[in-house]
């Protein structure tokens, strides 16, 4: 096989399944990366037995082969070499890369070895389209809430749950949660949970495309024009996490700047030591007023102009929590609903009930 290459274009491709590449593989071929001559390209392909990736690239190839290259090495010299276009081509059990100025040689993996991957035809239930920027902007917005160190399983990744014309994102580490809705195609309901691992790397794969989503008991694969992303999901019952949700009319309502509120619980945290940290907040009339106070270094307070009404109360939350939502945050004002010092409070962007976040205050 030979096959005549653009450096950028076969770069771009390596790096958005890199990260699927297994640093210490349990199957040792699993370390490499599969290359696929095709007609008018080649395929490339990486697992680690819980993510397969596919990417076909276009290009010039001549006798059409298949090769098992150790990929960890093959992509750094691909990050390394000096010219633009590059040759790739075997003989006998080895891949010889070169170009004017260059020449390497990469002994090849046995291609009988690799694991039988999963193919497009298992995936046969369930199948619509989302843009990757809703798809990516959804994890965002969810990703934070989960603990990977969770003893539970189903509490390692997000919920991803079709109801009717909506796709529901939800993540909690039982401390809080957050529930993102975005309406989508498609009339198959759907109910999985998507491991930590996959949203990590959905990002670096898709970027500004539409992409199809199929469905099998414990799979999951993601498709657009030229990518495929295959992963296992995780077993277990979700918890109801409707139920968990608070009654928006039944709660104090204030009205925040985002940026405001942000920016004031970043600065407030400097005078936070050890591992509990914990700020109260303070809602009076139309003032927010937030403290807090460490042994080792001292404390602070800052007030923030708000819009409530309500009768005053005090609620202390870990800080974090809030910052980690804040900044997910693009509206300039955010709704606070609360209801008394030991109850979960909610938090969305002003008359947006698309992306909801859930937090349980700490004990007074």
């Amino acid at each position: 096989m030979e096959i005549i290459i653009e450096k950028e274009k076969l770069l771009e491709a390596l790096e958005k399944i890199a990260k699927i590449l297994p640093s210490k593989p349990v199957i040792t071929t699993t370390g490499g990366i599969l290359i696929e001559g095709k007609k008018d390209g080649i395929t490339l392909t990486v697992t680690d037995l819980q993510l397969t990736a596919r990417i076909f690239i276009e290009c010039s190839v001549k006798d059409k082969d298949n090769v098992l290259i150790p990929g960890k090495n093959f992509i750094s010299l691909i990050k390394k070499i000096p010219e633009n276009q590059v040759r790739i081509s075997t003989k006998e059990n080895s891949a010889i890369i070169d170009n004017k100025s260059f020449q390497y040689k990469f002994l090849l993996m046995s291609v009988e070895e690799y694991p039988k991957l999963p193919t497009e035809k298992e995936m046969s239930s369930g199948n619509f389209i989302i843009s990757s920027s809703i798809l990516l902007d959804m994890i965002k917005k969810s990703i934070y809430c989960i603990n990977p160190e969770e003893p539970r399983m189903y509490f390692r990744g997000v919920l991803v749950e079709k109801k009717d014309s909506f796709l529901n994102m939800v993540a909690t580490d039982t401390r809080r949660l957050a529930l993102v809705k975005k309406e989508v195609q498609g009339e198959e309901r759907v109910k999985i949970i998507l491991p930590l691992r996959l949203i990590e790397v959905l990002p670096l794969i898709f970027k500004e495309v539409d992409i199809s989503m199929a469905f099998s008991k414990n799979q999951i694969t993601f498709k657009s024009d030229k990518i495929i992303l295959i992963s296992q999901l995780l077993e277990g019952d979700f918890p109801d996490y409707e139920k968990v949700i608070p009654s928006s009319n039944k709660q104090g309502t204030a009205l925040i700047k985002t940026r405001e509120l942000l920016d004031s619980l970043d600065r407030l945290t400097l005078m936070a030591t050890g591992n509990i940290i914990s700020v109260k907040l303070s809602f009076r009339k139309n003032l927010l007023v937030l403290n807090i106070e460490s042994p080792e270094s001292g404390s602070g307070e800052e007030r923030i102009n708000i819009e409530y009404s309500g009768a005053e109360s005090t609620i202390v939350f870990n800080p974090s929590y809030l910052i980690d939502f804040l900044k997910t945050v693009d509206e300039e004002f955010i709704e606070f609903f609360f209801q008394d010092p030991v109850k979960p409070a909610k938090l969305c962007a002003r008359g947006d009930q698309s992306y909801l976040y859930v937090v349980m205050p700490m004990k007074p």
